[in-house]
């Protein structure tokens, strides 16, 4: 029994050591990797606002950068225990397929942001909408997603292959957009008059482009209104503002003008 005991306080008072410098090698990896990752995509910032990168090339190389890190780091901690790369790489080639199949979707979203990065489809403070119907003002691109950010602050996460794959619609790649708006009007009302009143509204607001043209026109006869076009031109930050400006100007106008703005109606007839 002593010489068991024996034996394994030997074996304790060799393997210490090892398992403390075993130890502090694994913290000080995790504590000062993660720190040096950080200063690296700190000067890798100031070298590309230096040179004038676009800023959603600057977050994609940022979050890879960061993802690799995270890669090394495991592969150092494992070195650090004991496990060789090897017989780890062994492993995961054994685990391939299976593995293979659980990136697939990341993969995708990879070669997503590297085909938005490369086409330039869209930069940051944008303003976009795509195929789901989502809409909002790009700020940021990452490794595997895109956020965008709504009118109401809302954060969406959008993956990078979805907005590869979809069509995108970018209001600010030009500085000018039109507005189409519907008004209605009663079957009672002159179309005449009514056009008139629209077009007064339109060439009286200041941030209607007046080197742009701007048509009133009867648009269709609904059941119980006619439905009148109206389109205008104005800068793309003045887009939401001139909105809710002709809407207000609009029943104020057809209200002083007495023009009737109609409502869904049923005739029922009783034999």
């Amino acid at each position: 029994m002593n010489q068991i005991f024996l034996e394994l306080s030997k074996m304790l008072t060799e393997l210490l050591p090892y398992l403390f410098l075993k130890g502090i090698s694994l913290l000080a990896l995790i504590v000062i990797f993660p720190k040096l990752v950080k200063y690296f995509i700190r000067f890798l910032d100031k070298v590309m606002l230096r040179r004038g990168f676009d800023d959603l090339l600057m977050s994609f190389t940022e979050s890879f950068v960061s993802t690799l890190g995270y890669i090394i780091l495991f592969f150092s901690a494992v070195g650090i225990l004991g496990v060789r790369a090897t017989s780890l790489m062994a492993v995961l080639g054994t685990a391939g397929l299976a593995v293979g199949l659980a990136l697939q979707g990341s993969l995708s979203n990879l070669a997503g942001g590297v085909l938005i990065l490369f086409f330039k489809q869209f930069t940051k403070g944008d303003y976009i909408a795509i195929a789901s119907g989502q809409e909002g003002t790009v700020q940021s691109i990452r490794i595997l997603y895109t956020t965008l950010v709504t009118v109401n602050n809302q954060v969406i996460i959008i993956p990078n292959s979805q907005l590869a794959n979809g069509y995108i619609i970018n209001y600010s790649t030009n500085p000018e957009r039109r507005m189409d708006l519907t008004y209605s009007a009663s079957y009672d009302d002159k179309v005449d008059d009514v056009i008139a009143v629209l077009t007064k509204i339109a060439e009286s607001h200041p941030k209607v482009l007046k080197n742009k043209p701007i048509t009133i026109r009867l648009k269709q006869h609904s059941a119980s209104s006619l439905d009148y076009m109206f389109r205008v031109w104005t800068l793309q930050e003045d887009y939401w503002d001139t909105i809710f400006d002709f809407n207000e100007t609009v029943r104020k106008e057809f209200d002083k003008h007495g023009i009737e703005i109609p409502y869904n109606k049923l005739d029922i007839y009783n034999k």
